[in-house]
């Protein structure tokens, strides 16, 4: 995670864990972010496919009604998310978009801002581990 001058603050490792759930036509999955500091924050997803090539997510602290669509080879999503003591329209927008590199390989790149002004910055990898 990188401040709005690109320092980075904090290190994380990221483990997603989920599968389909055929009878709600959704793929559930949890995100499980291990900072540097010890501190654990699981974000958990559902997902389904919406109209026009278009994908509905909810996440547990976000709420729902999230929007996610392709964007060229991408996918890109916007939401605001509770941090820290910032709730409703003082929590922060997380602009996500993920890059598939390889059938195995995601980029995701997020910019954190808050009212229109970067806040905050984050890059990960997403790894395919055959089970």
């Amino acid at each position: 995670m990188r401040d709005p001058f690109g320092r980075v603050v904090r290190r994380c490792a990221i483990v997603t864990s989920g599968a389909p759930h055929a009878a709600y036509g959704a793929i559930h999955f949890d995100e499980t972010f291990t900072y540097d500091d010890g501190e654990v924050d699981i974000w958990r997803w559902a997902l389904t496919c919406g109209a026009d090539g278009r994908y509905v997510a909810a996440e547990a602290a976000a709420g729902s009604g999230i929007v996610g669509e392709r964007a060229g080879d991408d996918y890109v999503l916007s939401f605001r998310r509770p941090l820290g003591r910032a709730k409703g329209l003082t929590a922060p927008t997380f602009n996500t978009r993920l890059t598939l590199l390889a059938p195995d390989l995601a980029l995701k790149a997020v910019k954190i801002s808050l009212f229109g002004a970067p806040i905050g910055a984050m890059t990960a990898i997403h790894r395919r581990i055959a089970a």
